[in-house]
């Protein structure tokens, strides 16, 4: 074995005070031979806290539009979500974007956004075909209070704001030709279908 590391920088693509890394663009070690360490976000200093768990999704799933507030509410809490297995649909600040297998989402504070399963089966704009249940990984830096339902897509600069805006929204159906030309991200890049 050796002590070597060959890395490549992580290629990410920011939208919406949002981030977004794919297993593509994510960034690569080798730390020994034949030992491959695939990485979403850089090392920090910092020990974990917070929340840290999964969701499963499968085609009837979905959440409402939302932000997430510390406990206390008196800030907003910036959410990171890896897809682990099978698509999901997302629409941060309004614009919808088909997530799949192996990307990280990291949702910035204030930022609305919303999730939707899909059914088994169905073609996406890679060209690749939805498996089934999808399982998400999530994490917050610190405890939060749940999920703060919101109508609008911008996002919100303050809390102070969040009282007049709260209320219900729940992603909208979308048919599989829809979903066919909804952009997906390879390589830190936004796509369309193949």
């Amino acid at each position: 074995m050796s002590g070597t590391t060959a890395a490549h920088a992580i290629n990410g693509l920011q939208l919406h005070d949002s981030y977004f890394v794919d297993e593509e663009g994510a960034g690569r070690e080798e730390p020994f031979d034949a030992f491959t360490m695939t990485y979403f976000s850089d090392r920090t200093s910092r020990g974990f806290s917070g929340q840290f768990g999964i969701n499963r999704f499968c085609k009837a799933d979905g959440l409402m539009r939302h932000v997430h507030l510390s406990m206390d509410g008196k800030r907003f809490v910036r959410e990171r979500i890896l897809i682990a297995e099978a698509a999901l649909l997302l629409d941060v600040s309004g614009e919808q974007i088909v997530i799949l297998p192996n990307t990280l989402c990291d949702i910035g504070p204030g930022v609305p956004h919303m999730w939707r399963g899909l059914p088994a089966g169905m073609l996406l704009p890679d060209g690749s075909r939805h498996s089934g249940e999808s399982i998400m990984v999530f994490f917050y830096e610190e405890e939060v209070r749940g999920f703060e339902r919101v109508k609008s897509p911008e996002v919100i600069p303050s809390v102070s704001e969040l009282d007049q805006l709260r209320g219900d929204l729940a992603f909208p159906d979308v048919t599989p030709e829809e979903v066919q030309a909804l952009p997906y991200i390879r390589g830190g890049e936004l796509r369309y279908s193949a």
